[in-house]
């Protein structure tokens, strides 16, 4: 399955899931099953800058590839 890191600038995605140790942290930001989320930005360091709702959030390379998406 497909990973934000997979995405680039200007598209819009639902997540399906998300892995690692940092799940839970991921979950409480709003990255939950069917969040919409809209990649903005990437950085020349692989990091992710995403609009999730009204809120903005900057994701590393490793964060951003255990989001998966459809």
């Amino acid at each position: 399955m497909p990973s934000l890191n997979d995405c680039p600038p200007g598209t819009t995605v639902r997540v399906v899931g998300a892995t690692g140790p940092d799940r839970r942290r991921l979950f409480d930001f709003g990255f939950v099953p069917g969040a919409e989320v809209t990649v903005i930005a990437r950085s020349v360091a692989g990091g992710v800058l995403v609009g999730l709702g009204d809120a903005r959030v900057a994701l590393d390379s490793g964060t951003a590839s255990r989001l998966r998406h459809r």
